[in-house]
């Protein structure tokens, strides 16, 4: 939805604004030309839609998470298995 001065809700984004350079009313601060990408994680599929600075931290969080299930796999194997 568009506020007066023509910012988009968060929450407001579709897939057909991927592309599209908005200003972003977010609960975190108020993005202006954001760009509206949509990423996925190539390990598990999981999808995101919404700004470049969001999608960085979808990215980030994933490798953080993938890497941490990665090394929980070692650690078992190290210890003999489970």
């Amino acid at each position: 939805m568009n506020d007066m001065n023509g910012a988009t809700d968060k929450s407001d984004i579709t897939e057909e604004d991927i592309g599209h350079i908005l200003t972003i009313i977010a609960t975190d601060g108020y993005y202006q030309q954001a760009e509206i990408v949509k990423v996925s994680c190539p390990a598990c599929g999981e999808e995101f839609l919404g700004t470049k600075r969001h999608a960085g931290g979808f990215i980030a969080g994933h490798s953080a998470y993938h890497e941490f299930e990665n090394s929980l796999d070692d650690i078992i194997q190290n210890l003999g298995g489970a």
